[in-house]
């Protein structure tokens, strides 16, 4: 249902109120309207992109950025949230994530079935595997959403829903509670400021908000939430960058795939794209993180001649024995893209601004910075492919030489925003428990992304949807 008033409605009307719709809001809300339980979503924004957001999510970036980065990227102030800006492809974390997370693989994956209806996803298509491809790699494989624009796919069904109610133009201000509970949220709701109350409140405004709103909460209240609690620390993106082409024998490629009965998913002409990722043992050995390799082909029609004259250059006994034998037709380029997994780093972080958005809520600043262990990570990971080309005579790599410099180049964002109110048992390393409460807060939970304790290399929806389903069913027991 939507609603164009909320000044007439009971304090005790709704059981929940969720602040904001994006896929992590709305999907807590359908979990919620599973169970009858009567939810209030909350939208700054309208329908449509707000011309006017930047001056509420504008920011200052420093650190180890690229000088066209922009903290708005990926950040939305309308129904839907940032999934109108998603490209709609989804991944599982890898297993090993989760021993630095404080629950386990199968709980955070648990509503995947759940999951999989909400994106319009075929239980078939749902193969996010990690195969081994060799001693040091898995391939691993990503899913497009058929249903990835909530605003196009939800709001008409949440307009007929009998539980879940949506306000537009809502904009969230602040938490106002004492003695460890939230008694209620001010919001300015088109020109007025109204009182909120309700049983349970989530705050899922995104991975950045989610800690600007806590932070200016807290602010405003020092004695609500507990002094140690590290909002805003421990930021992670998925930092990526293009740092190598190169090419294969494509015929090669497939002969050793069939050779050592490896599952494949890809093919040249209807989906030229290969995933790999480093091996647990791979990156233990090598002090490694997580990294995605995106391989992506091009048919040989489709690749610029220069290319191939070049790479004669690189590997002139590849081309000429290849050439020989005429099997040129083989040969195809591909475009090597890293996206990487980032180390929580407690000064990486999101802080208040003195600089305040059109309600007087600070606007945020952001420390973000690489670590030692990504840089290896690109390097080793690179080299270690390339050494396999080689070896079993498939194709060549040329990597960037800014791979193996001292003073790394900056690189892109990926603008998949985590952490900063990360998952986990101690008070002073993380903001919510196994649960997503906040620590010391007894009716206020956080969803998203903003959670995350690691941040693995995968794209993070698929796993926000899945842990505000788990947060759904975790409301509905209390309760």
């Amino acid at each position: 249902m939507i609603l164009s008033n909320l000044k007439d409605l009971d304090d005790d009307f709704f059981s929940v109120i969720i602040i904001g719709s994006g896929p992590a809001g709305i999907s807590t809300a359908l979990k919620l309207e599973e169970y009858k339980i009567k939810t209030l979503l909350l939208e700054a924004g309208n329908l449509n992109e707000d011309i006017s957001k930047d001056k509420f999510l504008r920011g200052n970036l420093s650190g180890d950025v690229h000088p066209d980065q922009d903290i708005s990227i990926m950040r939305d102030r309308a129904f839907g949230g940032t999934s109108s800006l998603w490209g709609g492809y989804c991944s599982k974390f890898e297993r090993e994530q989760f021993e630095k997370w404080p629950i386990s693989y199968e709980e955070a994956y648990k509503h995947e079935d759940k999951c999989n209806d909400i994106l319009g996803i075929k239980y078939s298509d749902t193969d996010f595997y990690f195969k081994n491809f060799n001693e040091n790699f898995n391939q691993f494989n990503r899913v497009v959403a058929p249903k990835r624009n909530f605003k196009l796919d939800y709001y008409e069904k949440i307009k007929k829903s009998k539980y879940i109610y949506l306000s537009l133009n809502t904009t969230f201000l602040k938490f106002k509670g004492s003695n460890n509970k939230i008694k209620a949220i001010t919001c300015r709701f088109n020109d007025d400021s109204i009182e909120l109350k309700s049983k349970f409140f989530v705050l899922a405004a995104g991975g950045i908000e989610n800690s600007r709103f806590l932070l200016w909460s807290k602010k405003n209240d020092s004695n609500l939430f507990n002094k140690d609690l590290p909002i805003g620390n421990y930021y992670m993106d998925h930092p990526w960058h293009h740092p190598a082409e190169g090419f294969v024998n494509y015929r090669r490629l497939i002969n050793y795939f069939e050779k050592n009965k490896i599952s494949r998913k890809f093919y040249i002409n209807c989906l030229p794209r290969l995933d790999l990722s480093p091996t647990k043992k791979f990156k233990k050995d090598n002090n490694m993180l997580g990294v995605g390799l995106w391989l992506k082909f091009e048919e040989k029609n489709h690749t610029n001649n220069n290319f191939f004259n070049k790479a004669f250059c690189i590997a002139p006994n590849f081309f000429k024995k290849n050439f020989k034998i005429n099997m040129n037709e083989n040969l195809f380029k591909f475009n090597l893209s890293l996206h990487h997994e980032q180390e929580p780093i407690s000064t990486n972080k999101v802080y208040l601004s003195e600089k305040l958005d059109p309600n007087g809520t600070p606007l945020i600043n952001l420390n973000w910075k690489m670590s030692n262990k990504l840089k290896i990570t690109a390097k080793e990971s690179l080299i270690k492919l390339g050494k396999f080309l080689v070896e079993h005579d498939i194709g060549r790599i040329s990597i960037d030489d800014y791979i193996f410099d001292k003073k790394y180049e900056p690189i892109f964002i990926g603008g998949h925003q985590m952490g900063g109110t990360r998952m986990g048992n101690d008070l002073k390393s993380s903001v919510v428990d196994r649960n997503l409460k906040v620590h010391s807060i007894q009716n206020l939970f956080i969803s998203g992304s903003s959670v995350f304790p690691t941040s693995g290399h995968g794209h993070p929806t698929y796993t926000i949807i899945c842990l505000s389903l788990k947060l759904g069913e975790h409301i509905k027991k209390i309760l």
